[in-house]
């Protein structure tokens, strides 16, 4: 018998749900998380944007606990590896990985969870400009 999903997998569920069915029109890293941030305000999630976890560590978004970071370059390993210091921090709760590289359409199927934590990722889809 399978074990229940924790409250907080199903909330990255849900915001990987959101966020992936969304086409963003960006210029700028500052532009994606602009309209990201637009659509969790209006699908509901409350969150902070840059919010510092300890002195070396910041979040692009903070919500009770879960963290998303945002990748629109750069290789898979490096971003694994700051997702890393961020789940392993006690106030982390989960991480959600968003990202328009291709390498993000592919689930880590041997990390769904993480130190105990759930961990995701999202590819972001791109509107034409």
């Amino acid at each position: 018998m399978k074990a229940a999903a924790s409250p907080h997998h199903m909330h990255l569920a849900k915001l990987a749900k959101v966020l992936g069915n969304y086409l963003y029109r960006y210029g700028s890293e500052v532009k994606l998380h602009e309209a990201m941030g637009s659509v969790l305000v209006q699908a509901g999630f409350p969150f902070t944007r840059e919010y510092a976890l300890d002195a070396k560590n910041r979040a692009d978004f903070w919500l009770d606990g879960i963290v998303i970071e945002v990748k629109v370059d750069g290789p898979l390993a490096a971003a694994l590896r700051q997702c890393d210091r961020y789940i392993n921090l006690p106030q982390v709760k989960g991480v959600l990985l968003a990202s328009t590289q291709r390498w993000a359409d592919s689930p880590l199927v041997k990390r769904p969870e993480w130190g105990g934590k759930p961990f995701m990722m999202v590819r972001l889809g791109r509107q034409s400009l």
